[in-house]
């Protein structure tokens, strides 16, 4: 189907993580939250690195065929995006206190997020236990999953965002 060209928007699970933890809890546990929110999307980025060194180019075939492809990206991926990964890691990160949980609480935000928005692209939720993916009606990125309304949508939450922190800043 007909996608846009952002392969994928980890700033925006960060943004609205920090933001929400923030409110709840002021700004250490917030940055761990943050920091768990991209977790995931790590083997992603550098898999998106490693190509633009090595070919100095990105194109989406070639982070699909090259880096998706890669077990050494895939695996990584494929585990920080499961359901299953995420709950049996939950007793460890317990062990580490609140900004464990923080790490944890930004980390399972994002694999819900991603279950909820991803369509086409969508994970195996359950990795390694089944390789079933839960296609979700709405991509943030597929034209025929209403991405363009989910783009304004998740843009004008973000320019909210901002203008709440700018007014915020003035106080």
């Amino acid at each position: 189907g007909a996608t846009y060209n952002d392969p994928m928007r980890t700033y925006t699970h960060a943004a609205l993580s920090y933001y929400a933890a923030r409110r709840i809890s002021g700004k250490r546990l917030a940055a761990a939250v943050a920091a768990g929110a991209t977790m995931p999307d790590l083997p992603a980025l550098a898999g998106s690195a490693w190509l633009l060194v090595g070919r100095r180019r990105f194109s989406r075939e070639a982070f699909y065929g090259e880096v998706c492809g890669r077990s050494g990206f895939a695996g990584p991926d494929a585990a920080l995006h499961s359901a299953a990964v995420l709950a049996a890691s939950l007793p460890f990160a317990l062990i580490f206190g609140v900004r464990g949980a923080g790490l944890w609480g930004g980390w399972a935000g994002h694999v819900v997020a991603d279950l909820l928005t991803h369509g086409a692209d969508a994970r195996p939720a359950l990795w390694p236990v089944s390789r079933r993916r839960f296609t979700s009606p709405v991509s943030y990125r597929e034209r025929e999953r209403h991405g363009a309304a989910f783009t304004i949508a998740e843009y004008g939450v973000l320019l909210a965002l901002v203008w709440d922190a700018v007014r915020r800043g003035r106080r």
